[in-house]
């Protein structure tokens, strides 16, 4: 069992042909859409590569919380070990993205109470096949909770795989280097690597992250691919020409395709092509949650970027 623990959230999509608006201005929107977003798309992406995966995390007994959780059980998430807690609004996040694809963000924080990882929880982690977390936290103590959910993971041999996101301006994202010391595998894009080590270079920043705890480190380059570093070895997936639609929620489906890589023992290099073929597959589609790319979408990438599918991808599902 895949545990995929984070920011459970509702989207709310919304495409433009240009965001932000004027003040007082009205702007017809060709697409209005609500579902299961955050961590929820790394859930739904793992589950569509035949993944057995538990969301955990906590949801408001709200109607934004009600849709959530029925996406993600329709897409074969296991939802049981969710939290649902009474009189608690569950986040939302209104997403807009204009005609170039490109997303914009709105969030509502919510009302979650839960501030402790639960006895359950640590169970649900310590007998996991891999945990992956993510750096989405609207407080000090969501953050620690990341942390000991991977160290527990961790302390028990169990792969984690952290994609700490751009980080809170409102906290101290310090504790996202501990997170990181209980990382077997880093997921980050140009602008985080940076962030977290001070180096210009991104490439030069994702070497240096492996210093800081992972064993590996995939590094987004958004259309110009991706390169995935371990300790004397590195592989440069370059971008695959697709046309983009919404890059929202292609980081997570990145995860998706690094854990069904990581865990199936692919290749440094056919993780990264994999990784990348299902980021591209992802830019041509709007929307997240329930829009994640599907195998076929992710085959139809690699046929065309020269690689054999049945060497990557799950043949039964």
């Amino acid at each position: 069992m895949i545990v995929v623990f984070g920011d459970l959230l509702l989207d709310v999509a919304v495409r433009l042909q240009r965001f932000p608006l004027d003040a007082g201005q009205m702007q017809p929107a060709s697409r209005f859409e609500l579902g299961p977003g955050g961590a929820g798309n790394v859930a739904i992406a793992c589950a569509r590569f035949g993944l057995e995966v538990t969301a955990l995390g906590e949801i408001g007994s709200d109607e934004a919380g009600e849709i959530v959780g029925r996406g993600l059980s329709a897409e074969g998430v296991d939802t049981s070990h969710l939290a649902l807690t009474p009189g608690a609004a569950t986040p939302v996040a209104a997403v807009f993205v204009d005609d170039a694809g490109q997303p914009s963000y709105v969030g509502y924080p919510g009302t979650l109470r839960i501030r402790e990882v639960s006895p359950e929880w640590r169970t649900v982690v310590e007998t996991s096949e891999a945990v992956f977390a993510d750096g989405w936290v609207e407080h000090e103590r969501a953050a620690e909770m990341v942390v000991e959910i991977l160290a527990r993971a961790r302390a028990r041999d169990v792969p984690t795989f952290f994609d700490p996101g751009p980080g809170n301006p409102s906290l101290d994202n310090g504790w996202h280097e501990r997170a990181l010391a209980e990382t077997r595998v880093a997921l980050v894009n140009e602008a985080e690597a940076s962030r977290l080590t001070g180096l210009a270079d991104p490439l030069e920043a994702a070497r240096h992250l492996l210093n800081l705890g992972p064993g590996l480190v995939i590094l987004k380059r958004g259309r110009e691919g991706c390169v995935a570093l371990q300790r004397g070895e590195i592989h440069v997936s370059p971008g695959i020409p697709v046309a983009t639609v919404d890059t929202t929620g292609a980081g997570d489906s990145v995860a998706a395709a690094v854990m069904y890589g990581f865990l199936h023992d692919l290749s440094l290099a056919d993780l990264a092509d994999l990784a990348n073929a299902t980021g591209a597959a992802k830019v041509q589609k709007a929307g997240t949650g329930r829009n994640m790319p599907t195998l076929e979408e992710i085959r139809a990438v690699l046929r065309a970027a020269g690689r054999d599918p049945q060497s990557l991808l799950p043949t039964s599902v």
